[in-house]
């Protein structure tokens, strides 16, 4: 797993050749796993705050509405902060995997302007993400009336949004989990084991 890792970290911008479904797989799981952790590290971080003004509300004796329009204010705020945290981090972990994605798809004999076709509809997605960065600060402002209907309304358009930023993810588990093309391809000997 570390060789795989060390592997693809010293390869990032080496496109050519092949690469086996393991090495991959483990990168892409390492990748995961620092992404969960900096996802971890910067909520602990917009959320800390955010309690710590409940209580400090509750101290002052600060009634119920109150209370919480300072706390759908805060939501709002983390919201915008958390999209764009999002965008960066998908950014950076789109670059440290697209070199490997595209030996993968060498390795099952597949063109690599299959990665440039996934980065693309990832740019897409974060673009609508960005776009839509008030609309989910408005989407808290709509929690708070309590009006079902335009909430409904509301979350379905930014699903629709969200639903786009999936379709890079299932070509990379379609084509990472592809077979290996038997013995030598267009691209190269078949790779050597890790």
């Amino acid at each position: 797993m570390i060789a795989a890792i060390r592997y693809n970290l010293s390869n990032l911008a080496n496109f050519r050749g092949r690469q086996s479904r393991s090495p991959f797989w483990f990168y892409v799981l390492f990748l995961a796993i620092i992404q969960v952790v900096i996802s971890f590290v910067i909520s602990i971080g917009l959320t800390g705050p955010m309690t710590a003004d409940v209580f400090s509300s509750v101290q002052q004796g600060l009634g119920e509405a109150e209370i919480q329009a300072r706390l759908f204010e805060r939501l709002a705020g983390m919201m915008r902060t958390s999209v764009w945290v999002s965008v960066v981090t998908t950014l950076i972990m789109a670059g440290l995997l697209v070199a490997a994605f595209t030996r993968r798809l060498h390795d099952a004999n597949k063109s690599g302007w299959i990665a440039v076709f996934a980065v693309v509809i990832q740019l897409a997605a974060l673009a609508l993400q960005v776009a839509s960065v008030d609309a989910v600060a408005q989407l808290m402002v709509i929690a708070q009336t309590g009006d079902v209907a335009r909430l409904q309304e509301a979350q379905g358009q930014l699903m629709v949004n969200g639903m786009i930023a999936w379709v890079p993810l299932l070509v990379i588990v379609v084509f990472g989990v592809w077979p290996s093309s038997a013995g030598a391809n267009r691209y190269g000997l078949r790779p050597e084991a890790y």
